[in-house]
């Protein structure tokens, strides 16, 4: 329909902005706005959406300026305050979930592998929409918000390390499986160990000069704070871990440094431009073709979930 992305992407601003507007005098989320657009303009509505490229890459720089701005705002002292309640919530709900999932699988009559997989992905929370709606409304700085974004950080890198061990188990080395779990846990242990030592060195080092020497000149600061977020994202889907852990990790180096308002106030617009993206690309990419097949399983495990 369109002879060019860059007029796809006019229309979709237009249609973006129309239709929030609508869902905001609803008084609705607008991000579910955004997820309508895509379903609406995607492959399962009019088909309009023919940058899928362009869309998912602007999706991907949104997620890492959003999980770079969390953890810009949680620094040392934060995490000494709301880690031990993050942590035992995070596993608490982790574990519990994918016991009683896994039992409700297989009473679905799914194979072990298959209900292992579904457990870990129930698992999954919306890291994306919640700090989203919770930066909405204000209340990411809260100690509740604090403490969620904490919670939500902890799953998803157990999670992470959950498919990993699976994908060991599904594909064993030549020596068997106990040859593979012992290759995870050591290939796991070292990339813990290299991050850990070599972010505390930067940390310590490297950033406070580099930063105060790029703030001199505050688009510096700008460039050199997406630099950072997308460099470590980039090099946290690399190293085997999630683009959104890196992201995370790379603002919370900064969290410490004298700038962290003023990159997170700079940051903010761009943010909202890019998330929005994000979710007409969430929107975009389901499949509602393959619901019917799995209709029964996915309500009830819904209901589960919910």
């Amino acid at each position: 329909m369109f002879d060019t992305p860059f007029a796809e992407f006019a229309a979709l601003l237009l249609v973006a902005a129309l239709v929030g507007a609508v869902f905001v005098r609803l008084r609705q989320p607008v991000l579910m706005a955004y997820i309508v657009i895509g379903i609406a303009l995607g492959p399962a509505g009019l088909g309009w959406v023919k940058a899928h490229d362009q869309v998912a890459l602007l999706a991907q720089i949104g997620v890492t300026v959003l999980l770079f701005i969390v953890g810009l705002k949680l620094d040392l002292q934060h995490v000494r305050h709301i880690g031990p309640v993050a942590l035992a919530t995070g596993l608490g709900q982790l574990a519990f979930t994918i016991v009683l999932g896994f039992g409700l699988m297989l009473l679905l009559g799914k194979d072990v592998m298959t209900a292992l997989y579904v457990a870990v992905a129930l698992t999954f929370s919306s890291t994306i929409i919640i700090v989203k709606l919770l930066t909405d409304k204000r209340e990411l700085d809260s100690l509740h918000g604090r403490i969620a974004v904490g919670f939500l950080i902890v799953q998803d890198l157990a999670v992470v390390l959950a498919m990993m061990a699976m994908s060991a188990l599904r594909t064993p080395a030549d020596g068997g499986a106990t040859a593979a779990w012992t290759d995870v846990a050591v290939s796991l242990a070292t990339r813990l160990s290299l991050a850990v030592g070599l972010i505390a060195l930067v940390m310590r080092w490297v950033l406070p000069r580099l930063v105060a020497a790029m703030a001199r000149s505050q688009e510096l600061l700008l460039v050199f704070a997406l630099a950072w977020g997308t460099g470590l994202a980039a090099l946290g889907a690399w190293a085997g871990f999630s683009m959104e852990a890196g992201a995370f990790v790379a603002g919370f180096t900064l969290a410490s440094t004298h700038y962290r308002d003023a990159i997170s106030a700079r940051l903010g617009g761009i943010r909202d431009f890019l998330l929005l993206f994000f979710f007409i690309h969430l929107g975009v990419e389901l499949d509602l073709t393959t619901l019917g097949q799995e209709l029964s399983s996915a309500l009830v495990l819904s209901v589960f979930a919910y």
